[in-house]
């Protein structure tokens, strides 16, 4: 008979499967603290800039539409629909001239994520000022020749 203290024939696999199994375990730690950021964060982040990239084409379109169509003595209104959120997050849309891109600017409310969208230079001959935020769909867009 073999003395138990002398036999060392099966250390070198339970050596093999407890290293086998660090090396997997060490991985499997880092694949699912990267996860986050690889799968959740940049996705995310690429959703809201094409979606506020969308939103603000869709905008200066409709501002060139109506510029388009605008009578020399009267007035038109257009309502559109946003959605309320992108990604989750809510934003505002900014319409302002007193720069000289004349340029529409989507802004996310949380996460100050920023696009910007040119309006076409049509900011010259017609004022476009406000800003509307998504906390509702329906918004509307006045333009009054008389005033």
């Amino acid at each position: 008979m073999i003395p138990l203290h002398q036999d060392e024939r099966a250390v070198s696999i339970t050596m093999g499967y407890i290293m086998f199994s660090a090396i997997f375990i060490a991985f499997f730690v880092i694949v699912l603290m990267s996860a986050d950021e690889i799968l959740v964060d940049r996705p995310s982040s690429v959703v809201m800039e094409n979606e506020f990239s969308d939103i603000g084409n869709m905008m200066a379109t409709t501002l060139t539409d109506m510029y388009l169509i605008a009578p020399d003595n009267g007035r038109i209104d257009t309502s559109y629909t946003i959605p309320i959120t992108i990604a989750g997050e809510y934003y505002a849309i900014n319409a302002d001239t007193a720069t000289t891109d004349q340029i529409i600017e989507i802004v996310s409310s949380s996460s100050d994520r920023t696009v910007s969208v040119t309006i076409s230079g049509i900011a010259s001959t017609m004022a476009i000022n406000g800003t509307a935020l998504s906390s509702s769909q329906i918004h509307r867009i006045s333009y009054d020749s008389r005033k």
